[in-house]
């Protein structure tokens, strides 16, 4: 890779991945690399030594670029605590508040503050990253209301209103589903999901069955349609995952969605939504991300 061909690096650090971002002239992607690398496995707070050692090993001409960063690593316990942008939250805001530094080799470094809503009087939600992707799903779409889901670990909600973030949700649906699968009775002995088959009709049960009840009550339907055989063992998991999504899905009231995320995630919501009569588009979530630290960069200038 030529140095002229690059302009800056965009990063998204967060809490269990590292995804970097090579950009060239006009906003062109160059490049990308991606680590199961998150901000907690960065020893001593060392962040400046194993950015650098990913970038040298990329094979990439770093040292005069400057990088612009987004998620966990803004947080209390990241690289720089940067504070939260309060709604509604704007392109502009989140500009203001960017933290700015300079690196140990020399180039500028930029991390931008997450969002964080006060509701019922004294409840907080927050994110970091997410708003990113909103601002630049607002500009993909050229529209300046909508609501979005973005699904993940911690699933967001957002309601985007006259060209901000005016409020928002966050969603344990991703970190359930594992700590369930993972550490709980319910998930306990089950196989690896059957790649070749179709678990669709399972998929849907989960989610038409959360519609009825309460999460807590009804997420022991993972271990009684199993144990009555009204669900295959290699089914549970999906069944599972419908029942959660399902769930989260719930109360939504808008009809029209866009669903910003991973093609494999994302696709899991699209097929909920349609089963609950709600219109979703999905978006590519690192398109949405690009085009979000594209439009924040320029306002930096």
């Amino acid at each position: 890779m030529k140095p002229q061909q690059l302009e800056y690096l965009i990063i998204d650090w967060g809490t269990t991945n590292f995804r970097a971002f090579a950009i060239g002239s006009n906003d062109t992607l160059v490049d990308t690399k991606s680590l199961p690398l998150g901000f907690l496995q960065v020893s001593d707070g060392n962040f400046a030594g194993v950015l650098e050692k990913i970038l040298h090993e990329w094979g990439i001409s770093y040292i005069d670029l400057p990088i612009y960063m987004a998620g966990m690593v803004g947080s209390a316990q990241g690289w720089h605590s940067v504070l939260y942008t309060e709604t509604p939250a704007s392109a502009e805001s989140l500009s203001a508040k960017t933290f700015s530094f300079q690196l140990p080799w020399g180039a500028k470094a930029y991390i931008t503050p997450g969002v964080s809503h006060l509701y019922d009087e004294d409840k907080y939600d927050v994110m970091r990253g997410e708003e990113v992707q909103v601002i630049g799903l607002a500009a993909i779409k050229e529209c300046a209301n909508f609501q979005a889901i973005l699904p993940g670990t911690h699933s967001k909600h957002v309601v985007f209103e006259s060209g901000k973030i005016t409020r928002f949700a966050s969603f344990m649906t991703g970190e359930f589903y594992s700590i369930i699968a993972q550490h709980s009775l319910l998930g306990k002995g089950l196989p690896s999901a059957d790649e070749d088959a179709d678990c669709t009709a399972t998929f849907e049960k989960g989610v038409r069955d959360a519609q009825k009840g309460q999460l807590t009550n009804f997420v022991f339907l993972a271990r009684t349609r199993r144990l009555f055989e009204q669900v295959a063992e290699h089914d549970v998991k999906t069944y599972m995952s419908g029942l959660l999504i399902g769930y989260e899905l719930k109360e939504i009231k808008n009809k029209h969605i866009y669903i910003v995320g991973g093609q494999s995630l994302s696709a899991n919501y699209k097929l909920a939504c349609d089963l609950l009569n709600l219109q979703a588009e999905v978006l590519d979530g690192n398109q949405c991300f690009l085009a979000g630290m594209s439009i924040l960069r320029r306002k930096l200038k």
